[in-house]
């Protein structure tokens, strides 16, 4: 849970409040004020998460819980907002920003997005920490 958390609220906030995103010249200043707000909701709910994952405030089953579904809304938006980008004419990235990741297989090069490694590793590590708990009867953090 804790890895999935910090995915969104502190990996994804460092890239995204710098001279890529937040502060790019070559953005428009409404685009930047969005991404800063997505940013700081994320880490306002990552903070949340984190408090209901670590801090004794009630059971363990309704803390982990909403701590998932929580981490389960941010990651699920960014997977809609991409599926959805043909609707909008939106990008995974910008030209100006974080260049893809080259993954040689065989002779070719293919290009891996760097927001699709990170959401897409979280999803996995909320999946896998979700599963073990409906099949352990536990409470994995």
């Amino acid at each position: 849970m804790t890895i999935s958390i910090l995915a969104y609220a502190a990996v994804a906030a460092a890239a995204d409040l710098n001279s890529t995103h937040a502060t790019n010249p070559l953005w428009g200043g409404h685009a930047r004020f969005h991404v800063v707000w997505q940013v700081f909701t994320h880490i306002g709910v990552g903070v949340v998460a984190l408090v209901l994952v670590w801090v004794p405030l009630g059971s363990i089953e309704l803390r982990l819980v909403t701590a998932m579904s929580l981490t389960f809304v941010v990651l699920l938006g960014f997977f809609v907002s991409a599926l959805a980008m043909p609707l909008y004419d939106g990008r995974l990235a910008d030209p100006n920003g974080y260049p893809q990741l080259a993954i040689p297989i065989g002779r070719r090069r293919y290009g891996l997005d760097l927001n699709v490694l990170l959401f897409g590793t979280a999803m996995i590590v909320l999946a896998t920490a979700a599963l073990l708990t409906v099949t352990n009867g536990g409470f994995p953090t």
